[in-house]
């Protein structure tokens, strides 16, 4: 509180860092002009408060009139009734301080009757400078800043980059229309209702109470610019928790690097997974993809999906007189070959992996019942016996097959290839170029197989 008898001190002190101070009565919305730099001929009238202020705002750092309406005499009133004692505004090229000072007029029992009102402005040097500091290196990230009035649903923009960004407008009677259209103005469709979710007041509150920030990233389509990202951060600016500070800082570039370089891993990671001859995944690549897919069908109930997963195991029959007849290189134009067969036959998110030497493994994600299957392997074992690669000793080159089903036979990996396993050489022992899909029935023998030979 001011000392009634230091108010020519005090405004003698003060002269030389406000520009403008002056004296305001709040119930009968008057101003008088102690101090005022800029117009020296306005110091000791007095002015209706309201309309000066308006009359100023553009000296004033440019008030917008959300800001000019939290300024007016009532809420000046609410303000020093709720025991403030001072606040503080500040804009990017001024500041205009509030000290609330208790004067009880001898003819008045009113509960007060003055406040002094200081407006503090850089001077033009400080602004320039302010200014470009700002602009050079705040505004080279930081897109704009925004004030929320949570309670009133209002927001005012007070200060935004010139680089060509989408800002908001300077000021808005609602920010939740203000956020649902910027949404879908600028922010890609995939990402909208995200954006819109994380930046309603209620979410805001939530996660401000719960954390003391609220921090999410989106996507903006920036005219000229394209696809940029963003970092939304919203923060509490004042000790009472009744106003919001909104921050969007620009992280395109280190969003791009981030993802050259999870692409440059990822490239890593199929390359350790790809065999080098057949091009297919090797034994790893394919046991962890495998396995990945297995373990979001046991999430995903996979009892209640209609079509089944099939895992199949190929075997060369005869590879190894082929390859010791016809050579090595000839052995791997074979394996090229069956892995472009394998590549023919499956859908592009299938599996196709080179187990090991002439083994091969797929697995069919959905296939809607055994005869499907059995179509297809019949369509493989066909194309195999196809490629016509005979030894001197008239060995001809086929597969034979065996086959699992998820989750008919299980849905762990090393059972599925367990089961497939032994069926792949239950059909070799019966004659090879065959696929075995199933065990056969007690009552079957081995002079009855379960033949689907081409």
């Amino acid at each position: 509180m001011l000392d009634p008898c230091s108010h020519q001190t005090l405004l003698q002190a003060l002269s030389g860092l406000y520009s403008c101070i002056g004296r305001v009565n709040l119930d009968l919305d008057e101003l008088q002009v102690l101090h005022q730099a800029e117009h020296p001929e306005e110091v000791g009238r007095t002015y209706r408060y309201s309309e000066y202020l308006t009359a100023h705002a553009d000296e004033l750092g440019h008030i917008s009139e959300l800001y000019l309406e939290h300024l007016m005499p009532q809420e000046l009133k609410n303000l020093y009734l709720s025991g403030r004692e001072s606040f503080e505004l500040t804009l990017p090229d001024s500041a205009v301080k509030f000290f609330f000072y208790h004067e009880q007029a001898q003819e008045s029992k009113a509960e007060y009757d003055w406040a002094y009102l200081y407006i503090a402005r850089n001077n033009s040097k400080e602004s320039d400078l302010l200014r470009t500091i700002t602009n050079e290196y705040l505004f080279k990230s930081c897109d704009y800043f925004v004030y929320i009035d949570p309670f009133r649903d209002t927001y005012v923009t007070f200060a935004a980059s010139t680089g060509g960004t989408p800002v908001p407008p300077p000021s808005g009677e609602s920010y939740s229309q203000e956020v649902v259209r910027y949404a879908r103005s600028y922010v890609p469709e995939d990402e909208q209702e995200k954006a819109i979710r994380e930046m309603t007041t209620p979410r805001i509150i939530s996660e401000l109470n719960r954390k003391g920030s609220h921090v999410f990233y989106c996507g903006v389509n920036e005219p000229g610019r394209g696809y940029t990202r963003k970092r939304i951060e919203y923060r509490y600016c004042d000790s009472n928790h009744t106003a919001i500070l909104l921050i969007r800082t620009d992280v395109t570039d280190q969003w791009n690097e981030e993802q050259a370089r999870v692409a440059k891993l990822q490239q890593a990671l199929e390359l350790a997974y790809t065999d080098l001859l057949t091009k297919v995944l090797n034994k790893i690549g394919f046991v962890t993809k495998a396995e990945q897919y297995l373990g979001q069908l046991k999430a995903l109930n996979h009892s209640k999906v209609e079509s089944s997963t099939a895992l199949l195991f190929l075997d060369l029959d005869n590879f190894k007189q082929v390859n010791d007849t016809l050579g090595h290189q000839v052995g791997d134009q074979v394996l090229q070959e069956v892995a472009r067969i394998l590549k023919q036959s499956v859908k592009p998110e299938d599996l196709i992996g080179r187990y090991g030497g002439d083994e091969f493994v797929i697995v069919f994600k959905q296939v809607r019942n055994l005869k499907v299957l059995e179509e297809l392997s019949h369509k493989i074992l066909s194309a195999v016996v196809a490629l016509d690669y005979h030894t001197q000793d008239g060995i001809e080159l086929s597969c034979s097959l065996g086959a699992a089903l998820a989750p008919q036979d299980g849905t762990d990996l090393h059972q599925l290839l367990y089961i497939a396993d032994q069926r792949l050489y239950s059909a070799k022992r019966r004659g090879k170029n065959m696929a075995m899909l199933e065990d056969l029935p007690e009552h079957e023998t081995a002079n009855e197989p379960l033949n689907t030979q081409a």
